[in-house]
């Protein structure tokens, strides 16, 4: 298994988790479809839930946060595929004329079409083989799966201009093991240290805060979308101690790494956070 990236068009990855849990405050960075293949997803926002069974796909707008639970089916894991849009596809796409309506947080569509579900898959080809399918057809394939969801009564809203914390966190997502030092983003942003500290404090976020948000964001992707070792992952997301690494993913999800991939099995009430740090900015557990 693998996180499928092609620049300026889009993400992909398979997610499979073999324990029931729940994910708080996970942060959604890039407009992002997902497709439940086995057992069921729950995601809540405020006093809102949508609950999307297996065979189903819900739309999640950029920017939202929720609380997210992956149940998987009795001794089978749970099974979903996700797209996530760069944020200019889905520009061009807002300004086209349709019938579906712009949704604030998710749309859910429990039955997709045939043809829905085949767009998928040419969107996740077309993103993952960028060798043999050219940027013109992947912007085209993209294009007519919004168009699927647009003809089931949703659109994305136009993407809003990024934060400055957007702007931090999109950088160490691009190096989850870097040293990211105040002086560092600095230089690349162009910020004094004193703005670095003032624009994330007023955004409600510290470097360090931040910094470790997004490697866990990043670690939780890799543990459920591939095949690497845990020490692996530790290592990839700046790590070089696999406990140290273990028990800042304890902090912020409540449940070992092990637990997703089953080696683990948590409490049957639902593994959750006690003490969550305010987002994590994967595109869909």
């Amino acid at each position: 298994m693998s996180i499928a990236i092609r620049p300026d068009i889009g993400a992909c990855a398979r997610i499979v988790q073999y324990n029931r849990l729940r994910y708080a405050n996970i942060l959604i960075n890039r407009p992002v479809l997902i497709l439940v293949e086995r057992g069921t997803k729950i995601l809540r926002s405020g006093e809102e839930e949508w609950v999307v069974s297996a065979g189903g796909c819900i739309a999640l707008a950029q920017g939202e946060t929720f609380d997210v639970v992956n149940a998987a089916e009795g001794e089978h894991a749970y099974e979903a595929r996700w797209i996530a849009f760069a944020p200019e596809t889905v520009a061009a796409f807002a300004t086209k004329a349709g019938q579906g309506r712009p949704f604030p947080r998710a749309f859910p569509v429990h039955s997709p079409h045939k043809g829905f579900h085949d767009a998928f898959a040419d969107c996740a080809q077309a993103i993952a083989e960028p060798g043999s399918i050219p940027v013109e057809i992947a912007r085209h394939r993209l294009g007519e799966l919004l168009l699927w969801l647009d003809l089931a009564g949703g659109r994305f809203a136009a993407p809003r201009p990024p934060g400055f914390s957007d702007r931090v966190r999109d950088l160490i997502s691009n190096e989850p093991e870097g040293d990211w030092t105040s002086a560092r983003l600095c230089r690349l942003i162009g910020a004094s240290e004193a703005t670095l500290r003032r624009k994330l404090a007023a955004e409600k976020w510290s470097l360090q805060s931040l910094l470790i948000d997004v490697r866990m964001s990043v670690a939780m992707q890799l543990l459920q979308s591939t095949d690497l070792s845990i020490l692996r992952i530790a290592e990839a997301v700046g790590y070089e101690s696999q406990s140290r690494f273990a028990a800042r993913f304890r902090t912020r999800f409540g449940f070992a790494p092990s637990a997703i991939r089953g080696h683990i099995r948590p409490d049957p009430k639902i593994s959750a956070s006690s003490s969550p740090s305010r987002h994590t900015d994967c595109p869909l557990p």
